[in-house]
């Protein structure tokens, strides 16, 4: 039978303690760094599973240990990234040319005049006259206009030539005089 002596009881009232309440005294005895990644299930945790439930902060992380498949699709910004790190875009796609031209290739460093021949023009069915002036080819016009116009006669148009990229047409009335007149275009040398 069992004899009740104050071994027995302290034994059986330690079992009864271990069954009942073993899990809170494992719970208390866990501290600060006491479990390891190794101990915890991969992708179980939750941030209610964190302290105050807390997101995981970059203290929280080993230095190096993410990689882009840890950190959302676009949830990084400028900010984000120290730009010292980056590489230079490789000339292929390089970010400071545009088809393959620097700025400097867009606006090279001559800009020069083009200037027709001193004459009448050509008269259109209106009595009005007409004449243009194109750059080198392979140049792009920036602007033009008539010159040498003499003060009787009346500038109408002055505009970049219809059906053309580089050349510049100006239309003047004579109002019935002698007028020989020229077109000016401003082009860059490309």
């Amino acid at each position: 039978m069992f004899k009740r002596t104050y071994a027995n009881v302290m034994s059986t009232l330690a079992v009864f303690l271990v069954v009942a309440g073993g899990s809170a005294f494992a719970a208390s005895t866990i501290t600060a760094n006491s479990i390891k990644s190794k101990a915890v299930v991969d992708n179980s945790l939750k941030s209610k599973d964190l302290k105050d439930d807390k997101a995981v902060a970059g203290v929280d992380v080993i230095d190096a240990s993410l990689t882009g498949d840890d950190v959302a699709d676009d949830s990084l910004t400028g900010t984000d990234v120290d730009e010292s790190t980056l590489a230079q875009v490789p000339q292929a796609s390089n970010a400071s040319t545009l088809n393959g031209k620097t700025a400097a290739g867009f606006l090279s460093s001559s800009v020069y005049k083009a200037e027709s021949a001193v004459g009448p023009g050509t008269q259109l069915g209106d009595g009005t006259f007409v004449m243009d002036v194109t750059c080198d080819p392979g140049d792009v016009l920036l602007s033009g206009g008539p010159a040498n116009i003499r003060d009787t006669s009346t500038m109408l148009e002055s505009f970049p030539s219809p059906g053309g990229t580089n050349s510049w047409t100006a239309r003047i009335n004579k109002n019935g005089q002698t007028d020989n007149f020229s077109v000016v275009a401003l082009c860059i040398d490309q």
